[in-house]
């Protein structure tokens, strides 16, 4: 709290500097420079101190496996492993009729805003 007062007065005296020390015509740009660098000292100052926000955790990605035997209709969801692809063959065997698996989907699940589900 105390950095956001002392960057607010350092604001308030570089802008101060900035706009009356361009009456000298001497010492203009000198008194520019200082004025502007005393103003980004003071937004820095005002800025310092916060805390960063928390990265989002990436959304969860799923995968979709399906049975090759076209007269099968398994499917499996899992979670995403890597190296999973889209039509990728899998060693896996389909617990139903026991052909050979293939990746037919990777998504990635949309969680709903908390907005929209305190509407519904």
């Amino acid at each position: 709290m105390l950095s956001r007062i002392i960057g607010a007065i350092l604001s308030g005296a570089g802008a101060f500097i900035l706009f009356y020390g361009m009456n000298d015509p001497n010492m203009a740009w000198v008194w520019f420079f200082i004025g502007l660098l005393v103003i980004s000292i003071g937004f820095n100052m005002m800025a310092a101190g916060r805390e960063p926000k928390a990265p989002k955790p990436p959304p969860p990605t799923i995968t979709e496996v399906r049975c090759n035997n076209p007269n099968c209709d398994f499917k499996d969801i899992r979670d995403f492993q890597k190296g999973d692809y889209v039509l990728k063959p899998l060693d896996t065997k389909c617990p139903k009729c026991g052909s050979m698996m293939t990746i037919e989907g990777v998504y990635i699940v949309k969680e709903e805003e908390e907005k929209e589900k305190s509407d519904i």
